[in-house]
Protein backbone atom coordinates (compact mmCIF):
# COMPACT_ATOMS: atom_id res chain seq x y z
CA UNK A 1 0.00 0.00 0.00
CA UNK A 2 1.44 3.78 -0.77
CA UNK A 3 1.26 5.94 1.68
CA UNK A 4 -0.28 9.65 1.36
CA UNK A 5 3.25 10.84 1.69
CA UNK A 6 4.45 8.64 -1.34
CA UNK A 7 1.76 9.71 -3.30
CA UNK A 8 2.00 13.19 -2.78
CA UNK A 9 6.14 12.75 -3.70
CA UNK A 10 5.04 11.04 -6.37
CA UNK A 11 2.53 13.69 -7.29
CA UNK A 12 4.85 16.75 -6.76
CA UNK A 13 7.65 14.97 -8.82
CA UNK A 14 5.51 14.72 -11.82
CA UNK A 15 4.09 18.22 -11.57
CA UNK A 16 8.01 19.28 -11.72
CA UNK A 17 8.31 17.16 -14.72
CA UNK A 18 5.70 18.57 -16.32
CA UNK A 19 7.02 22.16 -15.49
CA UNK A 20 10.63 21.48 -16.15
CA UNK A 21 8.71 20.08 -20.41
CA UNK A 22 6.43 23.00 -20.28
CA UNK A 23 9.57 25.44 -19.46
CA UNK A 24 11.56 23.26 -22.41
CA UNK A 25 8.27 23.73 -24.78
CA UNK A 26 7.98 27.79 -23.94
CA UNK A 27 11.91 28.18 -25.06
CA UNK A 28 11.64 26.43 -28.23
CA UNK A 29 8.76 27.99 -29.15
CA UNK A 30 10.22 31.92 -28.18
CA UNK A 31 13.40 30.48 -30.31
CA UNK A 32 10.84 29.93 -33.08
CA UNK A 33 9.30 33.11 -32.85
CA UNK A 34 12.54 35.25 -32.71
CA UNK A 35 13.78 32.82 -35.64
CA UNK A 36 10.04 33.97 -37.61
CA UNK A 37 10.99 37.28 -36.50
CA UNK A 38 14.71 37.29 -37.83
CA UNK A 39 13.43 35.92 -41.52
CA UNK A 40 10.62 38.61 -41.57
CA UNK A 41 13.02 41.50 -41.29
CA UNK A 42 15.80 40.12 -43.38
CA UNK A 43 13.27 39.36 -45.73
CA UNK A 44 12.16 43.00 -45.70
CA UNK A 45 15.53 45.07 -46.03
CA UNK A 46 17.57 42.04 -48.03
CA UNK A 47 20.07 39.22 -47.13
CA UNK A 48 22.85 41.79 -47.93
CA UNK A 49 21.83 44.91 -45.73
CA UNK A 50 20.97 42.95 -43.16
CA UNK A 51 24.59 40.85 -43.25
CA UNK A 52 25.99 44.48 -43.74
CA UNK A 53 23.85 46.06 -40.42
CA UNK A 54 24.92 42.77 -38.41
CA UNK A 55 28.69 43.35 -39.43
CA UNK A 56 28.53 46.90 -38.37
CA UNK A 57 26.79 46.27 -35.26
CA UNK A 58 29.16 43.97 -34.07
CA UNK A 59 32.66 46.30 -35.02
CA UNK A 60 30.87 48.95 -33.13
CA UNK A 61 29.61 46.88 -30.20
CA UNK A 62 25.78 45.86 -30.48
CA UNK A 63 24.41 47.89 -27.48
CA UNK A 64 26.22 50.81 -29.11
CA UNK A 65 24.35 50.11 -32.27
CA UNK A 66 21.21 49.76 -30.78
CA UNK A 67 21.22 53.01 -28.65
CA UNK A 68 22.18 54.63 -31.93
CA UNK A 69 19.31 53.62 -34.21
CA UNK A 70 16.97 54.21 -31.50
CA UNK A 71 18.29 57.64 -31.07
CA UNK A 72 17.46 58.07 -34.86
CA UNK A 73 14.32 55.49 -35.40
CA UNK A 74 11.07 57.19 -35.72
CA UNK A 75 8.94 56.33 -32.48
CA UNK A 76 5.52 54.43 -32.71
CA UNK A 77 2.71 55.74 -31.70
CA UNK A 78 2.23 55.01 -27.89
CA UNK A 79 5.45 54.86 -27.44
CA UNK A 80 7.45 56.40 -24.87
CA UNK A 81 9.81 59.41 -25.30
Amino acid sequence: MVSKVERERAALEAAEQDLADRRKRLAEMEKEEAEKEVARLVKKIGHERAIRLLDLAVKVKPKSAIEALEKIAPKAPGQGA
